[in-house]
C-alpha cells in the first residue's frame, strides 16, 4: 500500500453498511470491548476478505454500556490483558478463515488516554504485542504517549487525521456533544480531508462508521486519496495527461471528463487519458473526477457487437504465420474466432484499437513502418489488431482488408467506441 490509506471503525452497528468495507483501506474491527462479538467479528472478517480490505483490530476499555467513549480507572495491567484478550479473540476467529490481524488501533477513550499517559499507552503496547505479535501496524496520533511507547516496541506506525472530526486551534478534538465535534456535511468532510492529507505529516485518514451518512462521507474521501496517486501531468498550457486508474473503464472515463466546464475535447489511450481546455479555464480537479468514477459500483452498459467482412489478403498474412508457426489459413481462422474489445481510438480518426488477439497470431510491428498503408486494411500489432480507416503511414503487419466499413463518419465522428464489441467474418470475395 502506499499514500494516504483511509481506515474505517467498523464491526460496531448491526446494520452496518457493508459498501464502508469496500471503500476503507483498514477496517478497525470492534472485538468486544465497547461493541461485537463474535457473529458481527465472523461477519466483518468476511467483508475483508470480499473487498480485499485489510484486517485492523480495534480494542477499547472494557465499556459496552458506554460505547469505550467513557475514562475508566484501569490499572496498567490489568489493561494490557484486557486489550490481549479483545485482539487474541479477533485474531482467533481470523485465523480460522485464514487471514491476519495485521494492524490496531485503540477506540474512543483508551485512544485518547493512551495518547496522554504514557504507563497506559505501554499497556495498550504491551497487550496489542501480546496478542498480534510484533510485526502489527499500530495506527494512532501524530504525537503523543501512543506514538512513543510504539517506538520504543520497534512497532511500524501510521499518524492519523480524522476526515469526520472537527479540531480545535490547538488540532486536538473537539469532543463529541459539542457544537462542530462530528462532520457530516460532504463539502467539510472533503475540505478538511484534503488539507489533512495534503499536510504531509499524516499517512492514514479516518472515517467512523457510526457518523450519519457514513458511505458517503468516506467515497468523497477515499476519492480524495485516490485522486493524490493518479500521476497528472501538463501539456503545455492548455491540456493535462493523466494516468487511468486501474479497471476503469475508458470510455466512462472519457465522457465524464468530456462533461467538466470548460474542457474541449479528451483524448483516450489505453493507459492515459489527455484533457484539453482553454488556458485561462482549467477544469476543476480532473484527477478527482476519475477516481469517484472507479468508487462507483460497475454499470454494465449495452455496447453494440458489430461483425466487420474481411477478406484475408495481406502483404503480411505470410510473415504473420511463420511467426507464430502457423499456416496462413490458420491465421486467417484465429483472427476470426474472437470477438474483441474496443480499447481505445487514436492514432488517426475512427481508429480502433481492438484487443487481445490469440497469443499464436501476435506478432510485432514492422521495424520500418510503410509510407503508404491502403485504407480498410486489417493489421497486427503485438497484442492489437485494427482496421486503418483511411490511406496512411502506418507499421502494422497488414493480413486483410475489410470490407464495406466506414471507420469515421464526419457528423458523429469514430463509429467504434471504446468498449464496443467486434468479430471479424471471413469472406472469400
Amino acid at each position: 500500500m502506499t499514500g494516504c490509506l483511509l481506515n474505517i471503525d467498523l464491526g460496531e452497528l448491526p446494520d452496518e453498511d457493508p459498501r464502508l468495507y469496500a471503500l476503507a483501506h483498514v477496517a478497525n474491527i470492534a472485538c468486544g470491548g465497547h461493541a461485537g462479538d463474535d457473529a458481527s467479528m465472523r461477519h466483518a472478517l468476511a467483508q475483508c476478505e470480499r473487498h480485499g480490505t485489510h484486517v485492523g483490530a480495534h480494542p477499547s476499555f472494557e465499556d459496552r454500556e458506554g460505547f469505550g467513549r467513557r475514562a475508566l480507572d484501569v490499572a496498567p495491567e490489568v489493561l494490557a490483558e484486557q486489550v490481549a484478550a479483545q485482539c487474541r479473540r479477533l485474531a482467533r476467529l481470523a485465523s480460522a478463515r485464514g487471514q491476519r490481524v495485521a494492524f490496531a488501533k485503540p477506540h474512543g477513550a483508551l485512544y485518547h488516554a493512551a495518547q496522554a499517559t504514557p504507563a497506559l499507552a505501554r499497556a495498550v503496547v504491551a497487550g496489542l504485542v501480546r496478542a498480534l505479535g510484533p510485526s502489527l501496524t499500530l495506527i494512532g496520533p501524530p504525537q503523543g504517549a501512543l506514538w512513543d511507547a510504539a517506538q520504543e516496541a520497534d512497532l511500524a506506525y501510521l499518524r492519523e487525521g480524522f476526515a469526520d472530526r472537527g479540531t480545535r486551534p490547538d488540532g486536538s478534538l473537539i469532543p463529541r456533544g459539542q457544537p462542530g465535534a462530528v462532520l457530516t456535511e460532504i463539502a467539510r468532510v472533503r475540505e478538511n480531508a484534503a488539507r489533512l492529507a495534503g499536510s504531509g505529516g499524516l499517512e492514514t485518514l479516518c472515517v467512523h462508521g457510526d457518523t450519519p451518512g457514513a458511505v458517503a462521507l468516506a467515497t468523497e474521501v477515499r476519492a480524495g486519496l485516490d485522486a493524490l496517486e493518479i500521476h497528472e501531468a501538463p501539456l503545455g498550457e492548455g491540456a493535462l495527461r493523466l494516468t487511468l486508474p486501474a479497471g476503469l473503464d475508458g470510455g466512462h472515463a472519457q465522457e465524464a471528463l468530456r462533461a467538466l466546464p470548460h474542457v474541449v475535447d479528451c483524448v483516450l489511450t489505453e493507459d492515459h487519458v489527455s484533457v484539453y481546455f482553454a488556458p485561462d479555464a482549467r477544469p476543476e480537479e480532473p484527477r478527482l473526477v476519475l477516481a469517484r468514477l472507479r468508487l462507483l459500483p460497475v454499470v454494465e452498459r449495452p455496447h453494440p457487437r458489430v461483425t466487420l467482412r474481411v477478406r484475408y489478403d495481406g502483404p503480411d498474412l505470410a510473415k504473420v504465420a511463420e511467426h507464430g508457426g502457423l499456416t496462413v489459413d490458420e491465421v486467417a481462422r484465429r483472427h476470426a474466432a474472437r470477438e474483441y474489445t474496443v480499447r481505445c481510438v487514436g492514432f488517426l480518426p475512427g481508429f480502433a484499437y481492438l484487443g487481445e488477439v490469440d497469443p499464436r497470431i501476435a506478432c510485432p510491428r514492422l521495424a520500418s513502418p510503410r509510407a503508404r498503408v491502403p485504407a480498410l486494411s486489417v493489421g497486427i500489432a503485438g497484442a492489437r489488431t485494427g482496421v486503418y480507416p483511411f490511406t496512411s503511414p502506418g507499421g502494422w503487419n497488414l493480413v486483410g482488408t475489410a470490407l464495406d466499413f466506414t471507420a469515421f463518419d464526419s457528423e458523429r465522428g469514430a463509429v467504434l467506441r471504446p468498449g464496443d464489441r467486434v468479430r471479424f467474418e471471413q469472406v472469400d470475395e
